[in-house]
């Protein structure tokens, strides 16, 4: 049940080919889903066109993370034009709902006081062949290890700097050509410090975002409730946090693009504020693992056993120690395996 984990260092663009070589057999399979899932009424071609001005703009923004992308194509002998379109997921939104569920403990809520994140990752079923965990050392970033399905985008990790990112997609009304958040996502894994992380989050040329859920090895930990336009940070109260995939916060409950489909989402989220709640001064890696197993409205539960989506993988973070346990498919299921980095030099100084 572990998800293989591979290596890169160097410069941005070595980075990515490195990713792109090792890991093609993913990179060209979740590329060939991606052209069989095209939205309603559009085609490729006009998506290839669409994706243009994001281009434009993430260049002037991240032209590090261009480098990056296109060294990963060139390894994985891919189109460049066909990677990027691939982080535009703003061009691809349906009204399909999509999953995960975030939640975080610090202090008098830890069994010793850490700051854990655990996080449930929901997707179609059969994105789960192509997961994959990449160890990235970027020049001039932190080193950090993310989970992808495709070994493109990523969609959970943590880095030596002691930075977690986890968090929910979120169905904004305000998507307009920017940054895909998918490239906001990996600039918050290079990030070295929460500041840096939150001014991302808020990032002016943003084409839409996440929930982008922070915390760091300091205890501090923030759901960056986020919209192409707008943000509001909501931080940790009570030493719990938690999140799901629509918009709490009366701030960002105007963005909500289809609120005729957030049942579950408030529910998992309701839920998850109960489990931190009744087990409140015991939270540990061990009891996550099971609170993350939660079956509470099965199969529409935090473990998730739908049929068109699923949970195919968790994880739970301790900042602290920058321990990470992964677990792939189902958290009632799976068996964790433990990772850890170590700490980044400039901490050291």
């Amino acid at each position: 049940m572990e998800i293989e984990t591979v290596k890169a260092s160097g410069s941005h663009y070595h980075v990515g080919l490195q990713i792109g070589a090792q890991c093609r057999r993913q990179i060209v399979h979740s590329l060939q889903q991606l052209r069989q899932q095209l939205p309603l009424g559009k085609n490729y071609q006009r998506m290839l066109e669409a994706s243009q001005p994001y281009l434009n703009t993430t260049k002037q923004v991240f032209p590090q993370y261009i480098e990056e992308l296109k060294g990963l194509a060139e390894g994985a002998e891919v189109p460049f034009e066909d990677v990027f379109l691939s982080m535009c997921e703003e061009l691809w939104e349906t009204a399909a709902w999509r999953g995960c569920t975030d939640m975080a403990a610090r202090g008098k809520a830890t069994l010793d006081g850490s700051t854990l994140v655990a996080h449930t990752n929901d997707l179609a079923p059969d994105a789960e062949e192509d997961l994959v965990i990449l160890q990235i050392q970027a020049e001039g970033e932190p080193e950090f290890l993310g989970v992808s399905s495709g070994a493109i985008a990523f969609s959970a990790g943590y880095n030596a700097a002691g930075l977690s990112l986890t968090g929910n997609q979120l169905d904004n009304n305000d998507i307009r050509p920017g940054v895909p958040r998918l490239v906001v996502v990996r600039a918050l894994l290079g990030a070295k410090n929460i500041s840096q992380a939150i001014n991302l989050c808020l990032l002016p040329e943003r084409a839409s975002s996440y929930d982008n859920f922070l915390a760091d090895k300091y205890g501090e930990v923030y759901a960056m409730e986020g919209s192409a336009t707008d943000c509001e940070p909501i931080y940790i109260s009570g030493d719990t946090l938690a999140h799901s995939n629509h918009y709490v916060t009366p701030r960002m409950k105007v963005f909500e693009a289809n609120p005729d489909v957030i049942g579950n989402s408030i529910m998992r989220y309701n839920r998850a504020n109960r489990l931190l709640s009744e087990h409140y001064g015991s939270h540990s890696p061990d009891l996550f693992k099971t609170l993350l197993a939660d079956h509470a409205s099965y199969p529409a539960s935090i473990c998730k056993h739908q049929q068109d989506i699923s949970t195919i993988f968790s994880i739970i973070i301790q900042l602290e120690s920058l321990t990470a346990w992964i677990g792939k498919g189902k958290p009632c299921e799976t068996k964790y395996n433990s990772y850890h980095l170590k700490p980044y030099e400039s901490d050291l100084k």
